[in-house]
């Protein structure tokens, strides 16, 4: 099932910004550096910027990728497999990766604006392709 390679890969962009983010809002916590009521109403004016980032990359994972998981399952549904649609699944989760090591690091936002158009033109161009197949049947 090809398909579960690029949803695994996002699971894994996933979990690992999750931990990342934990990881830096404990330890900022336990350092004294931030409160509690912080963590809790995600109050991310009082965050260091490094943790502040790693937190907004997390929540982007929440817009484009459940969007493309969500064309993956119809394509597997309606039974799609080629090399086009693995090409462009894979451009899509190298995208994704790159845009959030761009946005993690917060230094050039021109480059984190390339990952992100062309994970957009992934996800656009597949929907539209989906829908265009779709409409032909």
């Amino acid at each position: 099932m090809w398909i579960q390679y690029p949803i695994f890969a996002l699971i894994l962009l996933f979990l690992w910004l999750w931990l990342a983010t934990a990881s830096m809002r404990i330890k900022a916590v336990r350092r004294g550096e931030l409160s509690l009521k912080a963590v809790n109403f995600v109050l991310k004016d009082e965050m260091n910027k490094r943790t502040r980032l790693l937190g907004n990359s997390y929540d982007n994972q929440y817009q484009q990728p459940i969007l493309f998981i969500c064309l993956l399952a119809f394509l597997h549904i309606d039974g799609f497999a080629n090399l086009g649609w693995y090409s462009l699944a894979i451009t899509f989760v190298v995208a994704r990766y790159w845009h959030c090591f761009e946005h993690i690091r917060g230094v050039n936002i021109r480059h984190r604006t390339y990952a992100f158009a062309l994970s957009s033109v992934s996800l656009f161009i597949g929907w539209g392709c989906w829908f265009a197949v779709m409409s032909m049947q």
